[in-house]
């Protein structure tokens, strides 16, 4: 459950969309298509952010961080996710997404199954790394 300690209950401050690469295949061609996995916005919270200035590279600006999202176990989100999050989505604030590619997520269980502290929940690595337009 989604931090169901009521001292947590509001721990979940982001939301994300989670979109994934799918193969389809037509006759003998193979193409690819980006689907939204999720329905809704999915709540989360983005944590340790290592947001650096942008850089010169010989064609453009470029912006690259590495953080880190909280979000409840029961998400489908795997290595490689392009991910959209909304900074204060939950909390009813209509930011800009920003963009992310998801690493491996990694849960962590409650060790008497969650009844007692509610924190299980998963973890993902972030990657931003976007040249900047207007």
């Amino acid at each position: 459950m989604i931090f169901n300690n009521p001292i947590f209950r509001n721990w979940y401050t982001d939301t994300v969309d989670i979109y994934r690469i799918d193969t389809l295949t037509e006759g003998n061609v193979s193409r690819q298509k980006r689907r939204q996995v999720n329905v809704s916005p999915v709540p989360c919270r983005v944590y340790r952010p290592e947001n650096k200035g942008p850089y010169m590279t010989g064609t453009a600006a470029r912006e690259q961080s590495f953080e880190e999202m909280a979000c409840d176990l029961s998400v489908d989100i795997r290595a490689g996710d392009e991910l959209m999050i909304v900074r204060g989505g939950n909390l009813g604030h209509s930011a800009r997404p920003e963009r992310y590619i998801a690493g491996e997520p990694v849960a962590y269980y409650d060790p008497v199954g969650g009844i007692l502290t509610g924190l299980q929940h998963k973890e993902v690595g972030l990657l931003k790394d976007n040249i900047i337009g207007r």
